[in-house]
């Protein structure tokens, strides 16, 4: 067997690697791509470059574990150094046992030696071995209660006794009295506590009921009910989703038992202003009067909070709704809505109305042109009462039986501010356009002679809007959302020119005009209705309609005067000189025959009739005796002069 000292030498080798088939192409695509992933590269890979790297990484392995292991011995510590230390932590360890077994000993001596007063306890084997050798005597420690001053029996403890019992009953009694005076104190502090509550809350219900009486819709609320139990709904039921949320207000309790502003309600109410700017300059301006916040009561604040949230409902509506009228004029720029009015002329077409939410407390001072504020107001009144009319026309859809479910919801449509707006313009500018012209012509016309008649309203449900509100069958929705409702729908204009016939019962010129902002009309339209007596001057079928339709107001006007020179031509003059007249032509002329100066020689002599923009003009061509050469005679008629009527001026012509 070897001794210790011998060294052993052990050979370790690698383990004989199975030997593995040849790689197919997977395996060798495998290898090819870790290879890659590993070096970035394949580019200059050889056999010998990789072998040098192996006998490289070899070599640096050496050098690093003979490093370790020459690092590691000089650290390692000696045998004779860990045997001190060894030594040293058992000596410590030692005198902490000793140390803490002596104060156990004396523990146990001091208990043992108050119990040996007891004769029948024998503690003898108790005691440690060294409190043995001190020889302390039984009994000579004890444990007792002691005696009071009263049971001592001396008098000087007696009287001290009787001092120390009249000090605790005068210390008992100052307790007493300070308790009862602290309980007093307690007791007046809660009846004040109690009484400032009792005064806060009555001022508070006060004031919650004096709103309620005004007929704010009040609702408890879920959170913070001992802050603010109730809540004040200052909105509209019916207004735009976005406004609901706004609409409701906590009514919290101050200090004193008022209620305290929410910050909804302090915010700066807000007014729409209506401007008109004529060529680059405001001459009219919408004013609501300022009133400041500090100076009003709880039900005037929520007053303010409720009409300012109209009026940016009311801005917002209109801004929504300008982005479909583009094609109308209406541009928003800068958080101002710009509406063009059409005009009856060049000056009034540059005309605009500028819209826009301004602070109330904000506004500006008043213009130096002042001559149109009568027309901003009104537009501003109107707008809030068609918003109003909207909402109050949306709680009574709600309140109908629904429509039949769909499988997409229904969106609800948005309310006709500027539609109306631009329609009550347009309607009025081409009516009272229309009105000019056919009052100039029919007074031109009654100058030439012919008892002719004008019947024109403005607006044909107005003139009847008090019997219509009044018969109307539906009695759910009040009169005036009857009247508002009249405002939203189409307009429409009548104006009637009744003709001079020789039946039994008058024909008219019906000229009907409707303006609609929507579908089908997009603005303004006229209908011309012809009497049975110029559909047949015009050689109509009876199956054929009597009624033409005209966009604009230009085509409606130049029409008119040629079916009315048509009219006078072909009808009133015809029939005036009957027997004599023969037509033609499609044209307003008229042939009139006479007797010639040769015997059984005709004359014939043209009659043509012009109504051009209030102006009617009648030439004639007449022949001489001879038939051999023609002279034309012509005369105007515009309404100012009083001469021969046409009948009359015709007759002198042709004699």
């Amino acid at each position: 067997m070897a001794t210790t000292d011998d060294t052993t030498e052990i050979k370790l080798r690698a383990w004989p690697a199975p030997q593995k088939e040849p790689l197919d192409h997977k395996d060798i695509l495998a290898q090819v791509t870790q290879l890659a992933a590993e070096r970035g590269h394949l580019r200059g890979i050889t056999e010998q470059s990789l072998q040098d790297e192996i006998e490289a990484s070899k070599n640096d392995i050496g050098v690093v574990m003979d490093d370790s292991e020459e690092k590691s011995k000089l650290d390692e510590p000696s045998v004779k150094e860990k045997l001190e230390e060894i030594h040293a932590s058992r000596m410590s360890m030692f005198k902490n046992l000793e140390l803490a077994a002596f104060h156990a000993g004396n523990a146990m001596n001091l208990v043992n030696l108050a119990l040996s007063r007891d004769p029948t306890k024998n503690l003898e084997s108790a005691y440690t071995p060294m409190f043995k050798e001190v020889n302390i005597p039984r009994g000579s420690v004890g444990v007792d209660k002691g005696i009071t001053l009263e049971e001592s029996g001396r008098p000087e403890d007696i009287a001290l006794h009787e001092d120390l019992k009249k000090r605790q009953n005068v210390v008992a009694k100052g307790s007493k009295m300070e308790a009862l005076d602290w309980s007093t104190n307690s007791l007046l502090k809660a009846a004040t506590e109690l009484e400032t509550e009792v005064r806060k809350e009555t001022k508070y219900w006060e004031e919650v009921l004096s709103i309620s009486g005004k007929g704010w819709s009040l609702q408890r609320t879920r959170g913070e009910k001992g802050n603010a139990p109730y809540a004040v709904h200052y909105g509209v039921p019916e207004a735009n989703s976005r406004f609901k949320a706004r609409s409701l207000a906590p009514l919290r309790m101050n200090k004193d038992g008022g209620i305290i502003l929410d910050p909804n309600l302090k915010l700066k109410p807000k007014t729409l202003r209506v401007r008109i700017m004529d060529k680059e300059r405001i001459i009219g301006t919408s004013h609501l009067p300022t009133q400041g916040l500090d100076e009003i009561d709880i039900e005037q604040s929520i007053q303010l909070s409720r009409d300012s949230l109209f009026e940016e409902e009311l801005f917002y509506e209109m801004s929504m709704e300008s982005r479909q009228l583009l094609g109308y004029g209406v541009e928003l720029r800068d958080s101002v809505i710009h509406i063009a009015t059409p005009g009856s002329n060049d000056q009034a077409s540059q005309r605009k109305i500028l819209v826009d939410c301004i602070d109330r407390d904000g506004q500006s001072a008043l213009e130096v042109d002042q001559s149109q504020d009568w027309l901003a107001h009104s537009i501003a009144e109107a707008l809030r009462l068609l918003l109003a009319h909207e909402h109050r026309m949306r709680s009574h859809r709600r309140s109908q039986i629904p429509p039949p479910m769909i499988d997409r919801g229904r969106q609800q449509s948005s309310p006709r501010l500027i539609r109306t707006l631009l329609a009550m313009f347009s309607h009025l500018k081409t009516v009272d356009s229309m009105h000019a012209y056919l009052h100039m012509t029919v007074k031109t016309v009654k100058s030439a002679g012919l008892d002719i008649t004008l019947k024109a309203s403005r607006e044909s449900l107005w003139v009847k809007l008090a019997e219509t509100v009044k018969d109307s069958e539906n009695t759910d929705i009040p009169a005036t959302d009857q009247v508002l409702q009249a405002f939203i729908r189409a307009f429409d204009a009548t104006a009637s020119i009744v003709l001079p016939c020789s039946g039994a019962q008058p024909e008219s010129i019906v000229l009907d005009t409707r303006t609609y902002i929507g579908q089908p009309v997009f603005g303004s339209e006229h209908k011309l209705t012809l009497p049975p007596s110029l559909a047949k001057v015009l050689d109509l079928e009876p199956d054929q309609p009597r009624q033409f339709k005209f966009s604009s107001t230009e085509d409606a006007a130049s029409y008119l005067d040629w079916i009315l020179a048509l009219y006078i031509a072909h009808d009133y003059l015809a029939n005036g000189f009957s027997g004599r007249s023969s037509i033609r032509s499609e044209d307003p002329r008229l042939i009139i025959m006479s007797k010639g100066s040769s015997k059984g020689r005709v004359r014939e002599d043209e009659i043509a009739i012009e109504l051009d923009n209030g102006s009617l003009n009648a030439s004639a061509t007449l022949k001489n005796q001879t038939n051999e050469g023609a002279t034309t005679e012509s005369c105007t008629w515009n309404g100012a002069q009083t001469g021969p009527s046409l009948r009359d001026t015709v007759k002198g012509w042709i004699g």
